[in-house]
């Protein structure tokens, strides 16, 4: 999964290389903050130092050595300082909570806008963006980008607290937007006023998740202008992903146990799992679904396959379904990115043909409909599976230049 990042951040390096934009500083200010809390890590990092979160992977990504050597020519000077910070929100039954992120803040050089990543999911709690610093979503801090990643609730300093809230659109945007205010005034103690015009970008998970944020920003965010939104393999209609699945029977990567498991923790469902998991994954849900590292998608996928015949219930492969199917739609449809609101902001969708992930139905769906709505939209599309088609995200679009 990590080698989708750097792919997908390699490109994003190089796309944004030519966007411009002043960098509002003003006098550092004593703060009384309604959403930042305090900074929980601080860390210096040198380009050397982020290009090496993306380990091996670096090696197998086409003409990697070349752009290297060019990148270390125009950034190898560049120092970015992380800042890991807590800050108040709120959860999806309403109550208050506390949850982090990171921001990579240029130290020595010249900030040229700001990028709000939404980081790729992995199904361990251990694995937040902020527990893994250097994170590779933040490569373009490098390059001048102030760049501000939300670990999003049941990771980070919520690991304990929360479980994961995956593809709930309304808690993922508030969640994003509460970071970004929670950023904007842990800034001002460093003397950096965070400008009104960002972009959203996120790959898979962070696909979905980044929109969620967009549509909260532009259904309710104040002192934000979002220039662009560049989205690849996201999940942006949970209902349509699981017809496909229902259909197909397959899925590359155990995730819909953890995206049922979520539903029923914050939605109530009170499921019956005996009519909604069937062979092991009945027998042993609690325990593999608790995503400790011990119980990460590698373990799930050791004990599961990707035929998910054999762990879903026969139910869920017919047209009828039962009645728990029943209640998971009924949250899959709430779940929805895409239905009852028209994005403003051009947005930019990447997807595989041949995602065994999140199937290219949903991203079809998302186009179609925005598309009948007159939005902002665009949409690429290729091969080479859910990993593999990630460098040739953002290539297609062209830079911006924010004021």
């Amino acid at each position: 999964m990590r080698n989708v990042i750097a792919k997908v951040i390699i490109s994003f390096v190089f796309s944004y290389a030519c966007i411009t934009a002043c960098q509002p500083y003003d006098q550092v200010e004593t703060i009384d903050p309604k959403f930042f809390i305090e900074v929980t890590n601080q860390v210096d990092l040198t380009f050397q130092e982020m290009l090496q979160a993306f380990g091996k992977e670096l090696e197998e990504i086409e003409m990697s050595e070349e752009i290297v050597t060019l990148a270390e020519k125009l950034f190898g000077d560049h120092v970015v300082t992380a800042y890991v910070i807590n800050y108040n929100t709120i959860d999806p039954l309403g109550n208050r909570a506390v949850a982090s992120g990171t921001i990579y803040y240029p130290k020595n050089f010249k900030i040229k806008g700001v990028v709000e990543v939404a980081p790729i999911a992995y199904l361990q709690k251990t694995s937040g963006a902020s527990d893994r610093i250097p994170a590779t979503e933040a490569l373009q801090s490098m390059m001048g980008y102030l760049t501000i990643i939300p670990d999003f609730l049941g990771y980070g300093v919520s690991k304990d607290t929360h479980y994961c809230t995956f593809l709930n659109v309304d808690n993922v945007g508030i969640v994003g937007y509460h970071m970004r205010e929670a950023s904007r005034e842990f800034l001002r103690t460093l003397g950096y006023k965070l400008p009104e015009h960002t972009l959203l970008a996120g790959y898979s998970l962070g696909g979905s998740s980044a929109m969620a944020m967009l549509r909260y920003y532009e259904l309710h965010g104040e002192r934000v202008t979002v220039e662009k939104a560049s989205l690849g393999c996201g999940c942006y209609d949970p209902r349509t992903a699981f017809d496909v699945y229902a259909r197909t029977g397959y899925c590359a990567y155990t995730v819909i146990p953890t995206v049922i498991y979520a539903m029923d923790k914050y939605e109530h469902l009170n499921l019956d799992y005996t009519k909604v998991f069937t062979g092991d994954l009945l027998k042993y849900y609690p325990q593999w679904l608790d995503r400790s590292p011990e119980h990460g998608a590698g373990t799930l996928n050791e004990n599961l396959t990707s035929d998910i015949r054999t762990y879903l219930h026969p139910d869920f492969f017919t047209e009828e379904k039962n009645a728990e199917f029943h209640k998971i739609y009924k949250v899959l449809k709430q779940y929805s990115h895409v239905d009852g609101w028209t994005p403003k902001t051009p947005v930019y969708i990447y997807h595989a043909q041949d995602d065994e992930i999140v199937p290219f139905e949903c991203a079809e769906y998302a186009y179609a409909e925005f598309k009948k709505r007159n939005a902002p939209v665009s949409f690429y599309s290729g091969n080479g599976g859910h990993v593999g088609y990630a460098s040739k995200m953002f290539i297609a679009s062209r830079p911006l230049k924010s004021s």
